[in-house]
């Protein structure tokens, strides 16, 4: 569909309905040293930890607490409940932010957005207390000095995952052992390992009008699907795919988080305009139709591919800003040349199954360059 299209944005509930069609992540091809893994376990007092938390050392991430910090007045209640009964709390689990230093929870968010607004902020009036009855209504500050010892000096097992265990392994624990009510998306899981300068920037493209626009408002902001997207970029366009991908799109997309936070200013200057040219030349080409599989011009529109996101993306964004007018000049030959494409299943397929596998990342990256090369030569 042509640029100009008009398009209406799908809402459910105030949120935009995502159009986004499922993928397979893949698998690893690569196994990792177990020696490498360091994860110390230790136990304390939830006092201390909640000194911690007072102090600012541990980072409730306050952009990741509105997405994550769901347990109603209840729920919250009855966790303090717990502690005032001497009934015993699952293990926490931490990582230790290379840039702040500040331990992250990997485990146990939920719990601690309760410590925080009913012994820190004193904001949490006890409801829908199941025993402690004569408690309804009490803040933390009406605690008798017994309640709030006995509180303090609850015993937390809790396990640290050390610096220098490998980014990726980082990141399989931080997957397995999320336990809580709403388990954690892989890109919430590399927002809370990246944070500092690369997650800000994820954040930066994701907002950005042309990228947005490009895919008609059909990406949710909720639990960072649109982040999603724009690593997926940042990924593949500043790692060398060809030697870096080993078949596990997970640890690519958390290595591209890891060098965004090795470049400098002008440096991610560039890398963010080259995303915008990039959405922008999408939209005056698609329009409305844009990164989806088409096999006919007047087919009904699919959702939106992420494996013809991050490829077309990418290698619009490596064309020089001549070759970028060339090819909107022919942006017809290009749309035919792409249903074409995928009319040929033995040549499609890497685009539309299996496509985490190395070999098929670097075939339809290959073919859509080849493509556009005789297109604009």
């Amino acid at each position: 569909m042509p640029a100009g299209t008009a398009h209406t944005e799908k809402l459910t509930n105030g949120e935009v309905t995502s159009e986004v069609e499922p993928e397979d992540t893949g698998y690893p091809e690569t196994s990792f040293d177990p020696d490498k893994i360091r994860v110390d376990q230790q136990t304390t007092n939830l006092g201390y930890l909640i000194e911690m938390l007072f102090e600012g050392e541990i980072d409730l991430t306050p952009e990741f607490q509105r997405s994550m910090d769901l347990w109603g007045p209840q729920q919250k209640s009855q966790l303090i409940e717990s502690l005032l009964l001497g009934l015993p709390l699952p293990s926490f689990y931490f990582s230790i932010d290379r840039l702040t230093n500040k331990w992250v929870i990997v485990d146990g968010l939920q719990r601690f957005c309760t410590f925080n607004d009913f012994i820190i902020k004193n904001e949490l009036k006890l409801s829908g207390l199941e025993f402690l009855k004569s408690y309804e209504g009490k803040t933390y500050v009406e605690l008798s000095k017994a309640d709030k010892r006995k509180i303090s000096g609850t015993k937390i097992n809790f396990y640290v995952i050390e610096r220098q265990s490998p980014s990726y392994v980082k990141f399989l624990i931080f997957k397995r052992v999320n336990t809580g009510g709403l388990v954690l998306t892989p890109q919430e899981i590399r927002h809370a390992l990246n944070q500092g300068i690369p997650s800000r920037f994820i954040e930066e493209l994701a907002n950005l009008e042309e990228f947005k626009q490009a895919t008609d408002y059909r990406i949710p902001s909720k639990r960072m699907e649109d982040r999603d997207f724009a690593n997926r970029f940042v990924a593949f366009y500043l790692l060398d795919y060809d030697a870096n991908y080993k078949g596990e799109l997970d640890s690519f997309l958390n290595d591209g988080m890891e060098a965004l936070a090795k470049t400098t200013e002008d440096e991610r200057a560039k890398i963010k305009e080259a995303f915008r040219k990039s959405m922008e030349l999408s939209y005056k080409i698609f329009g409305n139709d844009a990164f989806r599989i088409r096999r006919k011009s007047d087919a009904k529109r699919n959702q939106i591919a992420k494996a013809l996101f991050d490829t077309i993306s990418v290698n619009f964004a490596w064309l020089t800003d001549e070759q970028q007018a060339q090819l909107l000049n022919k942006s017809d030959v290009f749309r035919i040349k792409l249903i074409d494409y995928f009319n040929k299943e033995d040549i499609s397929k890497p685009i539309t199954s299996a496509t985490a596998k190395k070999s098929n990342v670097i075939y339809r990256f290959k073919l859509i360059k080849n493509m556009l090369n005789e297109i604009i030569t």
